[in-house]
C-alpha cells in the first residue's frame, strides 16, 4: 500500500512563501537598480532623489524603458504637471515646493538629509504644523515629535511622526509604537525590556500627551496606558505612508489629475465674462440647507449642438463643482455628465437660448469656497466660475431672509423624493439671470425667497401674520416706491421655512439701474430681516431667453446616499465628528456596500470608543475584499473591547492568509496571546514581522 505525502503545517509553507518573496524582491530591486545605473548622472538624481518619494511603480517602470533623453525630458515634464494644482498654468507651485523641501532637508538633516526618515517625511508633507524636540531628558532618549493635519484621503486627517536617536551621533529615525514601543526610547537596564515601566519614566520626564503619543499616533484614538498596549493602526499608517506614491487612493488621484490635463490640453479654458453663476442657499423639506446653483452661459453661440448619422441633432456637456473649505482643502467634488438627442422640433425651440444647468450641493450652514467649471465637449471649450459662499444657520430666533432670487418661470405641483435644482413647497422656479437681471419696460419684476424661522408647529400660530415690505428705487434720485402685503404665520412648514413668491408690475420704471429692499416683520416681536436685488429696467425686451437642462443623477445620488455622505464630509471639515458620524450612518444605511464611508464612519467610531455600533457595522457587511487595514484592525480592536477577543481572532484568521499583512498578524498575534495560545502566538508574530520587514512591493 502506497503511503501518502505528509503535508507540511501552515507556518512553514508560509514561511517558506514569505522566503521566496524576500528572494524574489531582491532580484526585482537588483534589476531596477542595474537598469537606474545606465541613465545619464542628472537622470539618476532625478529618479532616485527627486521623485524618490513620490513615483508610482508604474511609473518607474514606463521611465525605465525610456531610449532617449528626449523622451526623459518629456516623460519628468508631465510627470510633474500632472502633479500640478493648476494644470497648464505657467507655474508649478508643487514641484517648486518639492524642490524646496529637498533643500531644507539636506540643510537640515545631514549633508544628504533627503535620504534620512526626516528627510522622507519632510518631502512627503512639507513643514509640520506643530513640532516638539525632547533632549537633554534623564533617561529618555533624544526624540522629535511633529504633528500634521493631512488632506490626504490614504491618511488619518490628525497625526503625529515621531523620531527618536538611538545613540549620540546617529541620524533620527522613524519610530514605530509597535514595532519599536516605548522601551526603544528611554535607557537605563530596569526600563529599556519593560514597556510599562518605559512608558512611566516617558510620563514622568516628558508628559502624559509625550507617554500617549508612543502608543498612538493618531490623536483620537483610545489607549490603555495602564498595560502601556502599543497601537498596531499607527503601524498601519506608517505602512501607507512609506508607500504613499502607490496607495490606491493616491493612483486614483494622479488618474484624475491626468484626465483634467487631458481635458485642459485639448480644450479651451475661459473665466469672467462668458459664465453667470446663481446660487441660493435654501432649506429643504427636512430641514436640512442646500445650496441651488445655476450655470448659465452669456451667449447662445457658445453653446454648440451636433448632428447625428440619423440627422438627430445632440448636446455634451460635464458639469463639475469643487467644494473647498476655507482655507482651501478640499472637501469634495460632483461631477456630472448630462448628453441629450434633440428631435427637429426641440432643436428650432432652444436656438438662440442661453443654454444653462441647475444644480444642487449639500451643504450644511458655514463658509465654503466653491469652484465650477462647465465643459462643452463638443467643442472642447470650458467655462469656469468661483464663488464665496456662506451658508447661515437657520435663526434659533427671529427671522430670516434668503437671497431674492428673479425667476422666468414657475410650476406648481411639483412632488419628489429628492432635492430638485430651485424647488420648493411644490413649486419649481426657472431663474433668471441673476447678475444684474435686465428687464424690458412694462414686464412685470418676478423673484422668490425664503423665510426662516425656529421650527414650530404651525397650528401654534393660530392667525398671526407677517408683513412684507418691497422698497423699490434708484440710488440717490428719491423716487422710492414701496408696496406691503401680509403673509399667514401658520403657512409655515414645520422645518420653520416659508417660500414667498412675487410678482411686482413695473410698466412706470423709467430705463435705468435699480434696487428693492425686502423687508419682513412680525408685528408682534417687531422682529426684522431684510434682503435685497439689483435689476436695471431697459427700453427694449432681451432678446435671449433660457434653456436650463437639471441634474439627471439626483434619484441615483438620493439612492446610494451620495448625498449624505459628501454633507458629512463637510461637517468632519469643520471638526464636527458627532454631526459627521450622523450623516455617514444615513449613508450607510442606504449603500452598505460603500467601503469609504463605512472605513471613515469606523474610524471615527474607534475614536470615540462606540465599540459596539462598530460591531454592528461589521455584523451587516463583514470583511470584503476592499476592506482596508485599518477598518479591520479597527473592528478586531473593538470586538477585543467589548470583551469578545474570540471574534477578533475569528475574524483575522480569516484574513491574514489572504493578505499577508504584517499589523494584522501581529495583531492577530497579541489576541493568541491573550488567551493562552502562546505557541500560535510565537509563529503568528514571527510571520508579522518577516513581513513587517519586507521593502514596499515595486
Amino acid at each position: 500500500m502506497q503511503s501518502r505525502p505528509q503535508k507540511a503545517p501552515l507556518h512553514l509553507v508560509v514561511s517558506c512563501l514569505l522566503l521566496i518573496q524576500v528572494f524574489l524582491t531582491g532580484i526585482l530591486f537588483a534589476t531596477a537598480s542595474k537598469d537606474v545605473k545606465k541613465l545619464p548622472v542628472r537622470y539618476q538624481q532625478w529618479f532616485n532623489r527627486d521623485a524618490a518619494y513620490l513615483i508610482t511603480d508604474e511609473e518607474k517602470g514606463a521611465f525605465l524603458h525610456l531610449s532617449t533623453d528626449e523622451e526623459r525630458d518629456k516623460f519628468i515634464d508631465h510627470f510633474w504637471e500632472i502633479r500640478n494644482p493648476n494644470p497648464g498654468s505657467p507655474t508649478n507651485t508643487y514641484r517648486d515646493e518639492i524642490y524646496e523641501r529637498i533643500q531644507y532637508a539636506n540643510q537640515n538633516f545631514g549633508h544628504e538629509g533627503w535620504r534620512t526618515d526626516r528627510g522622507r517625511i519632510y518631502i512627503l508633507f512639507g513643514k509640520p504644523q506643530q513640532k516638539a524636540l525632547y533632549v537633554g531628558q534623564a533617561n529618555v532618549r533624544p526624540m522629535e515629535i511633529w504633528f500634521y493635519s493631512s488632506p490626504h484621503k490614504a491618511l488619518p486627517p490628525f497625526f503625529y511622526i515621531v523620531f527618536y536617536q538611538r545613540d549620540t551621533g546617529d541620524e533620527f529615525r522613524l519610530y514605530s509604537p509597535y514595532m519599536d514601543g516605548p522601551d526603544k526610547l528611554v535607557t537605563g537596564t530596569g526600563a529599556e525590556n519593560d514597556r510599562l515601566t518605559a512608558l512611566k519614566v516617558i510620563d514622568r520626564s516628558l508628559g502624559r500627551e509625550v507617554a500617549r503619543t508612543t502608543l498612538s499616533l493618531l490623536p483620537d484614538e483610545p489607549v490603555d496606558l495602564d498595560a502601556a498596549t502599543s497601537s498596531l493602526t499607527s503601524d498601519v499608517m506608517l505602512g501607507t505612508i512609506r508607500n504613499l506614491a502607490n496607495n490606491p487612493f493616491n493612483k486614483e488621484m494622479l488618474d484624475q489629475h491626468r484626465r483634467l490635463l487631458e481635458a485642459v490640453s485639448h480644450r479651451i479654458v475661459i473665466s469672467g465674462e462668458f459664465l453667470e453663476v446663481l446660487t441660493a442657499p435654501l432649506v429643504d423639506s427636512h430641514g436640512d440647507t442646500n445650496l441651488h446653483y445655476v450655470l448659465r452661459l452669456k451667449r447662445p453661440e457658445d453653446f454648440t449642438l451636433q448632428q447625428a448619422k440619423d440627422e438627430q441633432y445632440y448636446f455634451s456637456v460635464e458639469v463639475v463643482a469643487r467644494v473647498l473649505a476655507p482655507d482651501n482643502k478640499p472637501i469634495f467634488e460632483q461631477e456630472r455628465k448630462v448628453s441629450q438627442f434633440l428631435i427637429s422640433q426641440q432643436v428650432e425651440q432652444v436656438k438662440n437660448k442661453l443654454f444653462g444647468y441647475e444644480g444642487t450641493l449639500p451643504l450644511p450652514p458655514g463658509k465654503y469656497t466653491v469652484e465650477f467649471v462647465l465643459s462643452n465637449e463638443l467643442n472642447k471649450t470650458a467655462f469656469r466660475e468661483q464663488r464665496e459662499i456662506v451658508i447661515p444657520d437657520p435663526p434659533a430666533k427671529g427671522l430670516q431672509l434668503t437671497a431674492v432670487v428673479p425667476f422666468a418661470e414657475a410650476e406648481t405641483g411639483i412632488t419628489s423624493p429628492t432635492v430638485r435644482p430651485f424647488t420648493a413647497a411644490g413649486v419649481k422656479f426657472t431663474p433668471s439671470s441673476g447678475e444684474g437681471v435686465a428687464l424690458g419696460q412694462g414686464r412685470d419684476l418676478k423673484f422668490f425667497y425664503q423665510i426662516w424661522a425656529p421650527p414650530a408647529d404651525p397650528r401654534s400660530y393660530g392667525s398671526a401674520k407677517l408683513i412684507a415690505e418691497y422698497a423699490v428705487g434708484r440710488m440717490g434720485m428719491h423716487d422710492t416706491k414701496t408696496l406691503q402685503d401680509e403673509l399667514q404665520r401658520s403657512e409655515f412648514d414645520a422645518n420653520g421655512t416659508l417660500i414667498n413668491g412675487k410678482k411686482i408690475p413695473i410698466s412706470d420704471l423709467k430705463p435705468g439701474n435699480y434696487r428693492m429692499v425686502v423687508t419682513v416683520s412680525d408685528p408682534a416681536t417687531r422682529e426684522r430681516a431684510f434682503s435685497s436685488l439689483n435689476f436695471r429696467v431697459v427700453s427694449s425686451e432681451p432678446a435671449n431667453r433660457i434653456w436650463d437642462v437639471i441634474d439627471p443623477s439626483a434619484s441615483d445620488d438620493a439612492r446610494l446616499g451620495v448625498g449624505e455622505s459628501q454633507r458629512a464630509l463637510c461637517y468632519l471639515s469643520q471638526g464636527k465628528d458627532s454631526e459627521a458620524i450622523g450623516w455617514l450612518t444615513r449613508s450607510y444605511r442606504k449603500d452598505p456596500s460603500n467601503e469609504v464611508v463605512r472605513s471613515k464612519l469606523v474610524e471615527l467610531l474607534f475614536a470615540k470608543q462606540q465599540f459596539q455600533q462598530i460591531a454592528v457595522l461589521y455584523g451587516n457587511a463583514g470583511v470584503t475584499e476592499h476592506t482596508d487595514e485599518q477598518t479591520i484592525l479597527r473592528i478586531a480592536e473593538s470586538f477585543h473591547k467589548l470583551g469578545q477577543v474570540g471574534k477578533s481572532i475569528q475574524l483575522l484568521e480569516g484574513i491574514v492568509p489572504g493578505r499577508q499583512s504584517g499589523p494584522l498578524y501581529l495583531t492577530l498575534s497579541s489576541y493568541y496571546q491573550q488567551v493562552g495560545e502562546t505557541q500560535k502566538a510565537a509563529d503568528t508574530e514571527r510571520k508579522g514581522k518577516m513581513i513587517a520587514s519586507l521593502p514596499p512591493k515595486s
